[in-house]
This record gives C-alpha cells, sequence and structure tokens, in this order.
C-alpha cells in the first residue's frame, strides 16, 4: 500500500492525472512503497505508524518519481539535446536508505 496518492506524485512530477497515466502512477508508488518498507525493515508485527509519518510520505513520491521515470533511463542514461547525456547514478535508493534511517527499527550485525 503507498503511503502517497496518486496526486501528490503527479503534483510532483509536475503533470496531470489522466485515465491514461493513472495505473502507471499508482503502480510506481506502490512500487516505491514497497522499497520505503524495504528499506525500514520493518517487521510484520510493527508496520509503519498511522497515520504515516511525513518522511515516508516524502521518500514515497521522491521513489515513486524514480520508478515513474525508469523506462526514460532504461540504458543507465538519459539524452538531453542542450546539456548532453545524463548518467544514472549506480545505487539509486542509497540516499533513500540514509534518509530513512529514523523510521528503520531493525538493524543488522556487520
Amino acid at each position: 500500500m503507498a503511503y502517497a496518492t496518486v496526486d501528490q506524485l503527479a503534483a510532483a512530477l509536475r503533470i496531470a492525472v489522466t485515465a491514461k497515466n493513472q495505473d502507471a502512477l499508482q503502480l510506481s508508488l506502490d512500487a516505491a512503497a514497497q522499497v520505503v518498507d524495504h528499506l525500514c525493515d520493518r517487521p510484520a508485527d510493527d508496520p509503519m505508524p498511522t497515520p504515516t509519518p511525513p518522511l515516508a510520505v516524502t521518500e514515497n513520491i521522491a521513489i515513486g518519481i524514480e520508478v515513474f521515470k525508469a523506462n526514460d533511463a532504461a540504458f543507465g542514461a538519459v539524452g538531453f539535446s542542450d546539456i548532453g547525456v545524463l548518467s544514472v547514478p549506480a545505487d539509486v535508493y542509497a540516499r533513500h536508505a540514509v534518509a530513512l534511517v529514523p523510521l528503520k527499527v531493525q538493524f543488522g550485525i556487520a
């Protein structure tokens, strides 16, 4: 279950929600919520609190943007005629993992 709404994701992407993109936006949010849950490593008996913390909502939107735009960078780069080719970082979720540490409840032993 997503922590943000389709309207929030569309606003962050600066696009309008339409019948054609609504399912893709929701799918991106749902996938992003799975990433948030994974990065927070919350056990089944300790789900995300209700109401959802703003950090989880913000990261759900940020990751949702990356998931929604992933097809634009399918080969690891996005080309722009004005500025050249932009490379996609190797570990796109590392910065999200750091941001979500306050919501993480389990830490492994290294």
